[in-house]
């Protein structure tokens, strides 16, 4: 397989997108930087280590996290991780 030229790259991530939201279709709920964060859940990261990676202050991070919680009605990290540990 050859490198992805950039049309290429935004034809598989935009259906990649698609079928994330088929299976989830919650996550349209979710604002871009919510999407951002939720992602940097699914990983091993601190939220300092979010903060730091998306240039925000850990207060944001922890604000995006409330907001996804609620949102994805659950209570924890914990509770995404096991509900979205096939993403």
């Amino acid at each position: 397989m050859g490198i992805l030229n950039y049309f290429e790259y935004m034809a598989l991530a935009e259906s990649e997108h698609k079928r994330l939201l088929e299976a989830y279709p919650e996550l349209k709920a979710l604002s871009k930087r919510e999407l951002e964060v939720f992602a940097q859940l699914l990983t091993d990261k601190t939220q300092a280590q979010i903060a730091n990676e998306l240039f925000i202050t850990h207060s944001s991070v922890h604000f995006h996290c409330k907001n996804i919680y609620k949102k994805l009605k659950i209570n924890s990290r914990r509770q995404l991780l096991i509900k979205y540990k096939d993403i």
